[in-house]
């Protein structure tokens, strides 16, 4: 990562933060009157948004009319000398759809608070898509967002290659929900059903979780004791300054959704068939893990088995056409109905459990400013043992330390100051997996 240049871990510069309306012939500056401004993105929500509070003694409300037709321009950087801007800055556009909490504070000023989002969103909202796709999950999606949403090649960020020919039809839905619906039926070549549709910094993805949590992280935050090394500015740009662990397990919660053991019963009313598959931890993913283990627990119960061996945790009642393209009678006699094949046999017993199961390993964190920290990517967290010990070795704490992906963050910036607060998670730990012994009470 290139060195940045900067005196102060929170410090930034505002290039331009402009409305641009219909009623003025040029970007109306607004840095001098916003009190604050937040930028939110996540892998869990298609589009970023957010909202800026104005302290509005300009009448600005009064001139400009707000109707939802205006644009909020933002460019936003370290620093003047940061030498790339990809790293640390932002510069995007988005549409402000919306003006609540408008009230006078004094005689002569109000303040309000601006609401926008995408512009793809509100463009997504206009319109329908009721139509027939031929081919794999990801061209269809590179066409969704090319054809209906018109989303430039620049705003175009990871479109990860699927699993299997399918013919498709998008029954009704606006680009963005449609975008949603494959998503949540899309298996990656490893047969993992974790695919997600999402904007970050860098523009929108249709992408694995395997996938992502291949990317090297971009960074390690840590905990170290802020404004004592007072020559490693570097150090307290990457370091912690608050965190809450929100979660580190759930075993009721993950034997609900079937994330150690669930069976899927399929029927198939056109071939008549109907079959049973146990799936469960050893095979709900099959790809890469953030850290060395995954989050889980080995325990026998009172009949002597594991968590994996009891599929009644969770059963899945669906239907399905796996076996379609092998019949011959329906590929001589219905050759459409031997290409429509719905891989709910992969994604209806995985993709619940494997999005439950990242969800209950959560922390959140409060980092200095940084535009780099985007959702989709991940982070290296160094935890600080807060327990006294003078062994060099337990100087980490083991139970927080490792790899999380960063699920959502969001962007305050005031006129003193811009802080990060961003939701990690994980599915795995570095902590050595250890067996229980049998007990019964």
């Amino acid at each position: 990562m290139a060195k940045l240049e900067f005196t102060q871990s929170t410090q930034f510069t505002i290039k331009k933060l402009a409305i641009d309306s219909k009623l003025s012939k040029e970007p109306i500056d607004i840095s001098s009157i916003f009190e604050e401004l937040n930028i939110f993105d996540s892998i869990l929500i298609p589009c970023m948004s957010g909202n800026i509070l104005l302290n509005d003694s300009v009448g600005l409300s009064k001139r400009l009319i707000f109707d939802g037709t205006e644009y909020l321009h933002i460019s936003i950087s370290k620093s003047d000398e940061a030498p790339d801007g990809k790293l640390t800055n932002l510069t995007k556009s988005f549409r402000i759809f919306k003006q609540t909490n408008r009230k006078n504070t004094n005689q002569s000023t109000e303040s309000y608070v601006l609401h926008f989002v995408s512009e793809e969103m509100i463009y997504s909202a206009q319109q329908k898509i009721s139509q027939s796709f031929t081919g794999i999950y990801s061209d269809i999606a590179n066409s969704i967002l090319k054809n209906y949403l018109k989303v430039p090649k620049d705003k175009i960020g990871i479109i990860e290659n699927t699993k299997g020919i399918h013919n498709a039809v998008v029954p009704l839905l606006s680009p963005i929900d449609a975008m949603n619906w494959l998503a949540k039926r899309t298996v990656s070549n490893n047969s993992s059903a974790d695919f997600l549709f999402f904007e970050n910094q860098y523009g929108f993805n249709f992408v694995s979780l395997d996938k992502l949590f291949s990317i090297p992280p971009i960074f390690s935050v840590n905990f170290l004791p802020k404004n004592i090394l007072s020559d490693d500015i570097t150090s307290e740009f990457f370091g912690v300054r608050d965190y809450s662990m929100t979660t580190s397990f759930d075993i009721l919660e993950n034997t609900r959704n079937g994330f150690y053991a669930n069976r899927f019963v399929g029927f198939d009313i056109l071939t008549r068939t109907l079959v049973e598959k146990d799936y469960g931890l050893r095979n709900h993913y099959k790809g890469n893990h953030l850290n060395d283990n995954p989050s889980i627990y080995i325990s026998n119960n009172r009949e002597g088995k594991d968590a994996g061996l009891m599929p009644f945790s969770k059963v899945n009642l669906y239907p399905f056409q796996k076996y379609r393209s092998s019949w011959e009678y329906v590929n001589s006699n219905d050759t459409s109905k031997s290409l429509m094949i719905d891989d709910t046999h992969e994604y209806i017993p995985r993709r619940k459990a494997i999005l439950n199961n990242l969800a209950q390993r959560k922390m959140t964190i409060t980092l200095p400013g940084n535009f780099a920290i985007t959702s989709g990517y991940v982070l290296n967290v160094d935890a600080k043992s807060f327990a006294i010990n003078d062994d060099v070795t337990e100087q980490y704490d083991k139970s927080v330390s490792g790899k999380y992906i960063i699920v959502a963050t969001r962007h305050m910036i005031n006129p003193q100051k811009h802080e990060t607060f961003c939701e990690i998670a994980t599915d795995s730990t570095n902590n050595e997996l250890v067996t229980s012994t049998t007990r019964s009470i």
